[in-house]
């Protein structure tokens, strides 16, 4: 199971073999570590050096998250398993191999925007919306015709030069789907208005989720293939989180504000960042949806397993030569 805990003046204990939560004097939730897989905390108070050696005793990830939905620090139990598949990562990532995910990684997320705006267009049929879905086409064609022998920074910054738009004429057509009282212009990392804060919360619980994936199968979250290495910045998880925002993150922001779950009064003015109760609701919805089930490729998964696949071939294409196929849904 995973478990959230979000708010203030909130800690984490240890008594017996089980993970005690406290909110100020009061126990609020007791778990046992085994049922534990990981932590996401998006709360203000502190850990007891018992519990995180539980934690550790029990290999479940703590992951962190502040109020903007930006992703602070993960903790995990020491590996030594997987420097082979490090080893290799490194290599990946500054050769031809390395170009040609991060290739299929953006195509895969513009086809995921091109169905989501197709979704939502399902029933208004509205042609500006069209025009955008139409230069979003355009722009997975660039991609695909891109050849990937060149210089590789200036071959990446091709990429994300196509990627970003891709990305404007997304979000231009998904303006028109949002309610003109919650002031959504365009796609901002620094929000003034609620979608895009709850667009980054989500965000930020989605890539607790694709970095849990990485550390299980012994890849460096640091060392992507597409964005550039920054210190302090989980590169690959950027990398790999690009396909399924569209999915997991954006219908269920979207889908909350037209249902009136979340209101515009939900949003803090003071620092633009989503209220506790509401917090909770997203969150709680996000995860839903990360352990929802879809037929892909004629199976029934869940959102998580796609993730891990998706980590499973990385690791294939590092160790036995495999093939990188993106995730995406089909219209």
């Amino acid at each position: 199971m995973k478990l959230v805990i979000d708010g203030y003046n909130k800690s984490i204990h240890k008594k017996d073999n089980r993970i005690v939560i406290y909110e100020k004097d009061k126990i609020i939730d007791t778990v046992k570590a085994d049922l534990i897989n990981d932590i996401i905390i998006i709360a203000k108070g502190y850990i007891t050096f018992d519990a995180m050696n539980l934690i550790a005793e029990n290999n479940i990830k703590l992951i962190a998250v502040n109020p903007r939905g930006q992703l602070t620090y993960t903790l995990e139990s020491p590996d030594w398993e997987n420097v082979k598949v490090r080893k290799e990562q490194y290599k990946l990532s500054e050769n031809k191999k390395g170009l040609q995910i991060s290739k299929e990684l953006i195509i895969s997320k513009i086809k995921n925007q091109k169905a989501t705006l197709t979704t939502l267009n399902k029933n208004k049929q509205l042609k500006r919306v069209l025009n955008h879905r139409q230069k979003i086409s355009e722009c997975i064609n660039q991609i695909l015709d891109l050849n990937i022998y060149g210089n590789n920074d200036e071959l990446r910054m091709k990429i994300m030069g196509i990627e970003g738009k891709a990305s404007n004429e997304y979000w231009n057509g998904v303006k028109y789907f949002i309610p003109k009282e919650i002031g959504f212009e365009s796609r901002t990392k620094k929000p003034t208005d609620l979608l895009n804060s709850m667009l980054n919360y989500g965000y930020a619980i989605l890539a607790s989720e694709i970095t849990k994936s990485i550390l299980t199968h012994g890849l460096d979250p640091y060392c992507g293939f597409l964005h550039f290495d920054r210190y302090g910045r989980t590169s690959l998880t950027f990398d790999l989180i690009e396909p399924f925002r569209q999915q997991i993150v954006d219908k269920t922001a979207i889908s909350l504000i037209n249902r009136k779950q979340i209101s515009a009064d939900d949003l803090d003015k003071r620092n633009n960042t989503i209220k506790l109760e509401a917090r909770k609701i997203i969150a709680g919805k996000i995860l839903d949806k990360i352990y929802s089930t879809i037929t892909y490729d004629g199976k029934i998964v869940s959102y998580s397993d796609l993730i891990q696949k998706q980590c499973d071939e990385i690791v294939k294409v590092l160790l036995n030569n495999g093939k990188f196929e993106g995730f995406y849904l089909r219209w």
